[in-house]
């Protein structure tokens, strides 16, 4: 009989394989996911999202129909056991350079669910619900993948290029290939209650900054708050579950009239990175392979750029548009921006967690005190604690960026026009490839050597226009309507960037020649056609 056989195995259909998922269903790539559940999980665990987040969940072609609604934070207070603000941050005044709110919470099934339902889109993807898999093994053409289906308890063996271990902290891929999770545990537990409500207090979430209750509060939907509370090490953990305890705290902060508990758990809090993301055709993303605290909501968005960073690498290299040792780059790119996540995250827990009347009492007096004064208070309510990492070494122009380069930096995404009237965001018009972008007034010499760039690499080039000059824009043309392209070609003296399929910046150049461009991509990436989704196929 012969084998079935897909490009990509995907292991596990939480959030990050269902995003990876669509991602390569959008490239073309035939992809397998795999889910030992026969449903989508029904409890909230991660419930938030930054504005890189959306803007892939954008990438993916998820908006529309099959988005599930993020709930902007319109106001993050920072509190004190009496319910006095220390500080605010009021997100209708703070700059969002991508295109989407800054912070967004989500309610995990919903979102989980509106992925699988994008899955539908493509013929080539396929999702096979309880089915486990057993094992998997590999040879120098790939790896067949044995499972077992949940109801039956047949057996069955697929062959595959890749496999993607999107199977959650516990994951069966990483224990197989006797990975480690390296880093700690904090000795703190999160008690994490999800509350069915009428109508939350619309778009404002809370840092409880103590001393007694330490934590957060958020809207995760129209419909749905949620309560992470820091426990004291020796907290007894059955106790904390008991529904008159839950209740007293709820009572404080959302009230009880209407309201049903949807989930009470206990977790805990680990910054842990696996000791490689790697091994041979098998790569591991999200929880697979890290875990980090909660206290800057950045487990689930760090998932999704592991996604967006592997699949248009994997989808380059199985189309044979580029060398396979592209995929090196995956975790040595991905290892360092997570790593700075943990740190910053840890810190922040450090410093807004931290229990004891006196810390506590001192913290809350400080943040008063800076709130107030006019450098530290702009900083608190600009929201520049947001974490903005660039990479700093992988497929860069030059394989590392320079102190203050543009090279690993996220590329920003205002709207632009392509035809008079026509606001759009940059990537809908750029596309899900790689861009070559001009800045506007370029010389016509440079003009003609970005094309050039740009077919070597299967795409097109883009000049950028001020909207001071009227009329029809040339097909060619994007006018920046809010003047951040022109502004960042200017802040980095730049003629010429190339921008990554994940909208990283790959390069600039400055002056009359793309020479260094050219060749540092020539050999590595290669044009041609993606490909063209023809489903599962039958291997002899």
């Amino acid at each position: 009989m012969a084998l079935e056989s897909v490009d990509v195995v995907i292991v596990g259909c939480g959030p990050v394989g269902a995003m990876a998922a669509n991602l390569l269903g959008l490239r073309g790539v035939r992809t397998l996911v795999v889910e030992k559940e026969l449903s989508a999980h029904g409890q909230s665990r991660a419930i938030s999202t930054d504005d890189e987040a959306q803007r892939i969940f954008q990438s993916a072609g998820l908006e529309g129909d099959l988005a599930p609604g993020f709930n902007a934070c319109k106001t993050l207070r920072y509190i004190d056991d009496d319910l006095r603000s220390l500080a605010e941050v009021d997100f209708s005044k703070v700059d969002a350079p991508l295109g989407h709110d800054l912070g967004a919470f989500i309610q995990q099934p919903r979102m989980e669910m509106a992925m699988r339902r994008g899955l539908a889109r493509f013929e080539h993807v396929r999702l096979w619900l309880g089915h486990e898999v057993l094992s998997f093994a590999q040879d120098d053409e790939g790896l067949t993948v044995r499972m077992r289906k949940g109801a039956s308890g047949q057996e069955v063996e697929v062959r595959a290029r890749y496999l993607l271990a999107c199977d959650g902290a516990r994951s069966f891929v990483r224990r197989t290939l006797d990975l480690k999770l390296e880093g700690t545990t904090a000795l703190e537990h999160c008690l994490a209650i999800t509350v069915n409500v009428k109508s939350p207090e619309p778009g404002c979430a809370n840092y409880l900054c103590g001393p007694t209750r330490r934590g957060f509060i958020a809207p995760t939907a129209l419909d749905e708050m949620r309560l992470d509370i820091v426990l004291d090490a020796d907290a007894d953990l059955e106790a904390v579950r008991r529904p008159e305890h839950v209740r007293s705290i709820v009572a404080r902060y959302v009230g009880t009239e209407e309201m049903t508990f949807a989930s009470i758990n206990v977790h805990s809090y680990h910054s842990r990175v696996v000791e490689r993301w790697r091994v041979g055709r098998v790569f591991l993303l999200g929880d697979a392979a890290h875990l980090m605290p909660p206290f800057l909501g950045q487990g689930l968005c760090a998932g999704f750029r592991d996604a967006a960073n592997l699949t248009w690498k994997l989808a380059r290299v199985l189309e044979g548009r580029a060398d396979a040792s592209l995929l090196d780059t995956y975790e040595q790119e991905r290892r360092g921006h997570v790593t700075s996540i943990i740190e910053s995250s840890d810190a922040m827990g450090r410093v807004m967690m931290r229990g004891g009347q006196v810390v506590a009492r001192l913290r809350n007096l400080l943040i008063q005190a800076l709130y107030h004064l006019p450098v530290t208070g702009t900083f608190i309510r600009q929201f520049k604690a947001r974490p903005t990492f660039a990479l700093e070494k992988g497929f860069l122009l030059g394989g590392q960026r320079g102190k203050g380069a543009p090279e690993g930096t996220y590329f920003p995404q205002p709207h632009v026009e392509r035809t008079a009237g026509e606001r759009v965001l940059l990537d809908r018009v750029l596309g899900n490839d790689f861009a070559v972008l001009t800045r506007p007034g370029a010389a016509p010499e440079l003009l003609r050597q970005a094309h050039a760039l740009a077919a070597e690499l299967g795409v097109r080039a883009w000049t950028v226009r001020s909207p001071a000059r009227t009329g029809e824009p040339p097909a060619d043309v994007l006018v920046d309507t809010e003047g951040r392209l022109e502004a960042w070609f200017s802040r980095y003296k730049a003629d010429v960037v190339v921008l990554r399929p994940d909208r990283y910046v790959y390069g600039i150049a400055a002056g009359t020649s793309l020479d260094k461009l050219r060749l540092s991509l020539r050999g590595l990436i290669r044009p041609g056609s993606s490909g063209d989704g023809a489903g599962i196929r039958q291997a002899g």
